[in-house]
């Protein structure tokens, strides 16, 4: 299964990735928050869940693919993010750069009370790309997703902190 997983993650990369000149792969660690809503027949509560992970990814001037592995005790996630680089054309390459991005991803959640326990997930999210140094960008986000298949999780959504390495 590991193998499966490390050869599905590099043959997105490559597929995903724009083949530009410039590839910029990188590696990294993240910290989300997620409110998960609960919705049953006659009422919707709310849960909050923080988990950490671990980013890998390509980056090219304009896009950026990322496969995201995280969780906590409750809540695993896998998911496959792509993002459009935003205003790069007004700003040249500037040291904060927005994106908007689109993501697609897998998930396990244990509760109590639901029967089920595994689920998809796909929404949205955009942020922005802040430059430390040449080799290392903090990304802050904002994220949305629609759970399938896992009742009675309906979104989630989110604040997502991460650091990447570019190797």
């Amino acid at each position: 299964m590991l193998r499966s997983t490390l050869l599905f993650t590099f043959l997105f990369t490559i597929l995903f990735a724009q083949q530009e000149s410039e590839q910029f792969p990188f590696i990294g660690a993240t910290l989300s928050t997620h409110v998960i809503d609960l919705k049953s027949i006659d009422q919707t509560s709310s849960q909050n869940e923080t988990v950490l992970g671990f980013r890998y990814g390509k980056q090219t001037l304009d896009w950026r693919t990322v496969f995201t592995l995280s969780g906590n005790n409750d809540l695993q996630t896998f998911g496959v993010e792509i993002d459009k680089i935003l205003l790069d054309e007004l700003f040249g390459t500037p040291k904060l750069r927005p994106y908007l991005g689109a993501t697609i991803g897998y998930l396990h959640y244990d509760e109590d009370a639901s029967l089920e326990s595994d689920g998809f997930y796909y929404g949205g999210n955009f942020g922005f790309l802040i430059y430390a140094t040449a080799t290392v960008d903090v990304d802050l986000s904002y994220h949305y997703y629609k759970v399938s298949g896992l009742d009675p999780l309906d979104t989630m959504q989110g604040a997502s902190l991460s650091l990447h390495y570019f190797f």
